[in-house]
């Protein structure tokens, strides 16, 4: 009989195990269904359990069952109000207590006797047991008996009741251990679902066991597709295969325990990734089978990150050593770091000689005791600078730009200088205004011919009167008039010959009212003939200005010569509006005084987006075959040299303003800042 009951229990706690997928019991169902069984033997009215609450200072009931026709609820009620307290008194509490089972054969003086008789129970208790329920040191709670009868639990019965307390204690232990290695396993699942790192583990067959998240992510394969299939179809591509298959062999016949290699791993879309593995032996003690752990970092971005590195230090290296200007790397210490190979053709110096030397040795062949070096200023507080200097350790004037560099690991500052030979360029310069002149000159030649035509006529009309008749009255009025032409001729011819002639730009004092007079006496004719007024009306006491007279000439004729292709091609006759207004004014710039001149015409104008390009060498809004492009760059430039500014407003098809400064008398070079 007791070996059925316990049967079933057994039963019981099996069926409860197979029915649930998670292979964890829920506690409650398998002590009510224990009480189940125990309740079967007619002599017990009342089994119950329960746990410890959490501060030992009470029980908690979690089941209880009654023969009496009491409902479930009620009988629960009971059980709270009478065994809740860790009393001495209580049997469930000292078996929790002591961990040993109590026997009570005649309850009628017992704690729970007492309080049961004061809720009028019908029938009474007469005897009672209760089992501690744990394993190996844990307490699970307690199970409680109850019966009618008195010494009702009989030697074998109490044997029967102690196995029953050992199968529900390891049933629970079960429970809780089971519990424990799927919380245990959720969080090691987690751990690697989360990790950033490829983790895959392999059968001794070379057959895929599992597959992280990220192994999914980087090769595109669901665990479900590569489970079960060969590790080398999945992970390498196939010109690596062979080789890293070689590999993980030898890990495998236990020649090494773990090893570290690098392959390609061709994914689902046939991207190659590049993968840093580590693999490591492992043995499955549940399962009884070894096998390979591996753990990958995908560093694909990594190289190809070194690999535009590469190239980029390639190309950097090439256009280095393809700059036909010296150019020098050099340290915040002021150490030359690398140099370009025009570097030591200009310095006249090895390698060895300038790599690893002071900069301001090798470009400024030292300095004097006690002074800075002003190179070595700029490269300290990294300022980008322009600027002319001479250079004699490279034997030559120089424009030297000196640009920071901005070290990617903050290693190490340093500044790039690269050095334009101003000699080549300056006779180029030269040779580009005496072009530009001379063009100029083959402009107004026609002009200036017709100019001194009529005078020449009239001179030589004057001198045949006074031959047909010396005596004549008029005669000294004539030789006044021939004096006069004679003179205009002089001085147009005079002033054709200053302009032309290549002269030692120096500058002077010079008037700018008289600069512009001279330009309008070589183009009056060309003027006149086009129908073009010319609206000029100086202030009186006007400074004298500082400058090169026949550049500034220069730079005026260009801008003459400019006005008037405008205005003819916007009034093709004669126009009211047809005309160049020249307007002065004193003006303060960079604490020193100059004097502005505005230039305007009223002709086509230019487009708003072209205004910035008008200084560049070679471009020209006129039509391909009518312009050099030369004009206002070598104006500009000019300009410039003479410590001045040249400006440009224009709206299209209403007007262009050409505005020239420079500097007066009073601002010699050495106070005027160059612009």
């Amino acid at each position: 009989m007791r070996s059925s009951r316990r049967n079933a229990l057994l039963l019981a706690i099996n069926e409860l195990a197979a029915t649930n997928s998670d292979e964890i019991i829920d506690k409650d169902k398998l002590l009510e269904k224990c009480c189940k069984i125990i309740m079967e033997k007619q002599e017990y009215c009342l089994v119950w359990a329960g746990t410890r609450d959490e501060d030992g200072t009470a029980i908690t009931p979690l089941v209880a069952l009654t023969s009496a026709n009491i409902p479930d609820k009620d009988c629960m009620n009971l059980v709270e109000q009478v065994v809740t307290d860790m009393d001495d008194e209580n049997p469930a509490a000292i078996a929790l207590r002591t961990g040993k089972h109590v026997i009570c054969q005649d309850a009628r003086e017992s704690f729970e006797f007492k309080a049961l008789q004061k809720i009028s129970l019908k029938t009474g208790f007469r005897s009672c047991s209760a089992w501690p329920l744990g394993y190996k040191g844990k307490e699970f709670g307690v199970l409680s008996i109850h019966s009618e009868k008195v010494n009702c639990f009989t030697q074998d019965e109490i044997s029967f009741l102690k196995t029953v307390a050992a199968d529900i204690s390891l049933a629970l232990y079960s429970q809780e251990i089971t519990r424990q290695m799927q919380v245990e396993r959720d969080f090691n699942r987690e751990i690697v679902d989360t990790m950033q790192a490829l983790l895959i583990s392999i059968s001794p067959c070379g057959n895929i066991l599992s597959f992280n998240q990220t192994a999914e992510k980087v090769t595109g394969f669901k665990e479900k597709e590569v489970v079960g299939h060969y590790w080398v179809d999945v992970l390498m591509s196939p010109d690596h295969r062979k080789t890293n298959q070689k590999l993980l062999s030898n890990v495998f016949k236990g020649e090494k325990e773990q090893m570290n290699f690098e392959c390609y791993l061709l994914t689902k879309d046939k991207q190659h990734k590049f993968i840093d593995w580590h693999a490591s032996f492992r043995q499955n003690l549940e399962q009884g089978k070894v096998g390979l752990v591996l753990f990958g970092i995908d560093i694909t971005g990594q190289i190809r990150a070194g690999e535009d590195l590469n190239r980029a230090i390639a190309q950097w290296e090439n256009i280095f050593t393809a700059i036909q200007d010296p150019a020098l790397i050099v340290s915040n210490d002021f150490v030359i770091l690398d140099a370009n190979p025009a570097t030591f053709t200009a310095a006249r110096k090895t390698e060895s000689e300038v790599i690893g030397h002071n900069i301001c040795d090798i470009l400024h062949l030292g300095r004097l005791e006690g002074t800075t070096c002003p190179l070595e200023e700029l490269i300290q507080t990294r300022q980008s600078r322009i600027l002319e200097t001479e250079l004699r350790g490279l034997h030559g004037s120089y424009l030297l730009t000196v640009s920071p560099l901005n070290m990617q690991d903050n290693s190490q500052e340093a500044a790039l200088l690269v050095a334009r030979d101003l000699t080549e360029e300056e006779l180029m310069k030269a040779e580009a205004i005496r072009a530009a002149q001379l063009a100029s000159i083959g402009e107004l030649a026609a002009g200036v011919a017709h100019e001194i035509n009529n005078p020449i006529n009239g001179i030589i009309n004057y001198a045949q009167i006074i031959l047909d008749d010396p005596d004549d009255s008029d005669t000294p009025d004539l030789l006044a008039r021939i004096k006069k032409e004679g003179k205009r001729v002089a001085s147009i011819v005079s002033n054709l010959l200053d302009f032309s002639r290549r002269r030692e730009e120096s500058p002077e004092e010079v008037s700018f009212q008289k600069i512009i007079n001279n330009c309008i006496e070589l183009v009056n004719h060309q003027f006149k003939k086009d129908m073009i007024i010319l609206d000029l009306q100086p202030p009186e006491n006007l400074p004298l200005i500082y400058c090169n007279a026949q550049q500034i000439q220069q730079v005026l004729l260009n801008l003459l010569s400019n006005a008037r292709y405008a205005l003819n091609k916007k009034y093709p006759g004669r126009d009211s509006a047809k005309k160049i207004i020249f307007s002065f004014k004193k003006i303060r710039l960079k604490n020193n005084d100059y004097i502005q001149l505005t230039m305007t015409d009223q002709g086509t104008g230019i487009e708003h987006d072209l205004t910035d390009r008008l200084f560049d060498p070679f471009f020209s809004t006129k039509p391909k075959g009518e312009g050099t492009g030369l004009g206002l760059s070598i104006s500009h430039g000019l300009v410039q040299d003479n410590n001045g500014f040249l400006k440009v407003k224009s709206e299209l098809g209403i007007s262009t303003s050409l505005i020239i400064e420079l500097p007066v008398s009073e601002n010699k070079p050495d106070t005027v800042e160059n612009p």
